[in-house]
């Protein structure tokens, strides 16, 4: 029957292909008709064991209006019972397109029979879903089945012009996009294919698109041939032998040419439109650079292809062919970090898939950590804390300003967060690369492979990613995970340095000051600079405790503190240092005469405080030693000048009466 629906469909005769089936169908309904169904939810934010095991996806889609939307199409699923039962009931989603009929086979009916189906939608719930009620079937687990549903319509993105999920159409380009930023079910591959379409089920598929003479098409897996039909179409057939998360299944159709970049072993295909195709070339040339060096730090790369299409938004990791945005292209930038983040997700995502999307950082943290990671390619290890770094920036000056404070694992995702919040990207990088530090090189690396390794072409959770470093390391991590990933915030650092009498001796107290909500952080790594008039002095410490003192002995008079610019690490965490003690001209016994304060949330406003008011002039530098600001201050506190400031680390320097010179290192982010 499959290859009869495939035949009619190619030469558009799908009334007649639908004559042919009801002919010969019997209802499995006919003695309990439209008998009413639980909804128990296909929910994006739980994995919600179903009674069967999608095995293969294997839709025919008619798109010769490409790049319209319209579409006619059938698509066969083929999946295993995974329980014993009476009547079991089948659920898919497929959404905003019509169903013409729908039709069930098994070992032993050969012969397809045609069912009915119910609508389960439950009002602004993820729950939405068409279910089959197969009465007076039994079933016992490991029972083979198909169903085969066709369909038509218009395919929709539902989001209006811009916006992600579903397909959208543009610029000469009929795309799909497997996510969406703002729906409730997240996964929106039901917008052009009927599927159970939720992460944790993952299946192989077979991708069978006619489409208008003059276009390409480009999707998952290796393209097995093209048919040429007898209009000029052609129909295209695609397949992918690794099982995937309906969410990572793509097409993209449009007047493209193929840039061919890897080997006959691994094929590269970049799908680009011919206008774009020399920035393109350019833009991916290191791509096989790439592939080599995360297959090196993660494990040999997973499939048996490495893609990419332009298309006019992205990007977007679908596995084996990421829709990658057409405006980055044109860039023809080889570093291409955005094309690294997307190859990265082919291990972190695509291989090992989220088993619900509470998990998404696992994806995302992991795939933006790979940025700084590619960096460390070219730049070494100072390349990589570049990059981690300008992540910590992004976090706190941009991303909490405009979501909230949201944790790493199960975040809320109403506005202004998102299903993909700008925090699981950042702060998920940062966290990730202090993990990094935490297990040591080795231990990390080594974990990440047996993670990979462990769950290969399945799903894994956050516990799951815990207990794997947990069991390399052979530590307890509990603490990490729960501080880092499951809560939201990170620690403030009220600190105190006291210049002792013994030359070059101090002693720094930290003193937790975030808002109580957060809790209190232990085990907590920072890299520490002591300015002194010969130059910096890296130590990193670890503050285990809510209040911690350290004594150092660093040889030569401490002017000053820098926090997060020394060569091991880059932490989540801020700081608001006092100096006390000794001065060095001996003016000023016991408290220092300046503090630099910030606002309440420690991220843009920094305020001058003086022990005894009295002018002085302040200075602005950059960490190049060039002078930024300077202007004359009588009146404390004194709100610095600081918002026409870009992000970075500066230097604020006071001198009273031309010759007496302060120091503090401050960071503004935003």
């Amino acid at each position: 029957m499959r290859q009869i629906s495939i035949d009619l469909i190619r030469i558009g005769c799908r009334t007649l292909l639908l004559a042919i089936a009801l002919a010969g169908s019997v209802s499995l309904q006919a003695q309990h008709q439209h008998r009413p169904l639980p909804a128990p939810s296909p929910d994006p934010l739980d994995a919600d064991p179903q009674p069967f095991d999608i095995v293969h996806y294997a839709p025919t889609l008619d798109l010769r209006d490409a790049p319209d939307r319209t579409m006619s199409g059938v698509s066969t699923i083929t999946f295993v019972w995974r329980e014993s039962g009476d009547a079991p009931t089948f659920r898919f989603h497929l959404r905003d397109l019509e169903i013409d009929s729908i039709f069930y086979r098994d070992e032993m009916r050969p012969t397809p029979v045609r069912v009915e189906h119910q609508t389960i939608s439950v009002p602004d719930s993820a729950s939405y879903h068409h279910a089959i009620e197969l009465s007076g079937l039994s079933v016992s687990p490991g029972d083979s089945a198909q169903v085969e549903i066709y369909y038509h319509g218009e395919m929709t993105d539902e989001f209006g012009p811009g916006r992600w999920g579903g397909v959208s159409s543009s610029n000469n380009v009929l795309y799909a996009m497997g996510v969406g930023f703002l729906n409730n079910y997240v996964s929106t591959t039901q917008h052009w294919m009927p599927c159970y379409d939720h992460p944790s089920d993952k299946a192989t598929f077979t991708g069978r698109f006619r489409i208008p003479e003059g276009m390409r098409v480009a999707s998952n897996g290796l393209l097995t041939s093209v048919v040429d039909e007898e209009d000029g179409s052609q129909t295209w057939n695609w397949h992918h032998v690794h099982p995937a998360s309906t969410y990572l299944l793509t097409f993209a159709v449009s007047d493209y040419i193929e840039i061919e970049l890897g080997t006959p072993e691994l094929p590269m295909p970049i799908f680009s439109k011919r206008s774009d195709s020399a920035a393109t070339h350019t833009t991916f040339s290191r791509l096989p650079d790439m592939v080599t060096w995360y297959g090196d730090h993660f494990g040999p790369y997973p499939f048996e292809k490495v893609g990419y299409v332009n298309t006019p938004q992205g990007a977007m990791e679908h596995q084996t062919m990421v829709s990658f945005p057409s405006a980055l292209s044109r860039r023809a930038s080889a570093i291409n970090l955005t094309g690294a983040h997307e190859l990265a997700h082919q291990w972190f995502g695509d291989l090992v898939s989220p088993e619900d999307f509470r998990h998404a950082w696992l994806n995302e943290s992991f795939a933006t950590f790979s940025e700084a990671l590619w960096l460390e390619r070219d730049g070494d290890f100072e390349g990589y804390l570049a990059g981690i770094n300008g992540k910590l920036l992004s976090y706190v000056g941009n991303d909490v300003v405009r979501e909230g404070v949201l944790p790493l694992y199960d975040f809320p995702r109403e506005s202004p967060s998102s299903n993909y919040p700008a925090t699981i990207y950042n702060k998920g990088a940062v966290v990730v690369g202090m993990l990094r530090y935490e297990m040591g090189e080795a231990r990390f690396f080594e974990a990440m492979r047996s993670y990979l390794d462990t769950f290969a072409y399945s799903t894994a959770t956050t516990s799951d990613m815990q207990r794997i470093c947990e069991e390399v390391s052979e530590r307890d991590l509990d603490f990490f995970f729960d501080q880092w990933v499951r809560r939201p915030g990170w620690p403030v650092y009220d600190v105190r340095l006291e210049r002792l009498s013994e030359p070059g001796a101090v002693s720094v107290a930290f003193t937790q000051i975030q808002d109580s909500a957060y809790g209190i952080f232990t085990g907590v790594s920072v890299d520490v600079g002591f300015l002194t008039p010969g130059g910096r002095v890296n130590r990193t410490i670890r503050i285990d405790s809510a209040e911690q003192t350290f004594s150092f002995s660093i040889g030569s008079e401490v002017e000053s503190l820098l926090f997060n610019q020394g060569p091991n690490l880059r932490t989540l965490a801020q700081f608001s240092m006092v100096l006390t003690g000794v001065e060095s001209t001996g003016k000023h016994e016991g408290t220092l005469p300046w503090r630099l304060a910030t606002n309440g949330d420690l991220r843009e406003l920094r305020s001058l405080h003086a022990v005894t008011p009295r002018e002085v002039q302040v200075g602005i530098y950059g960490t190049n030693g060039s002078l930024v600001t300077s202007y004359r201050v009588d009146s404390f506190p004194h709100l610095l000048e600081t918002s026409s400031l870009p992000s970075g680390p500066y230097v604020l320097q006071v001198v009273e009466g031309g010759e007496e010179q302060h120091t503090i290192p401050f960071i503004i982010t935003r």
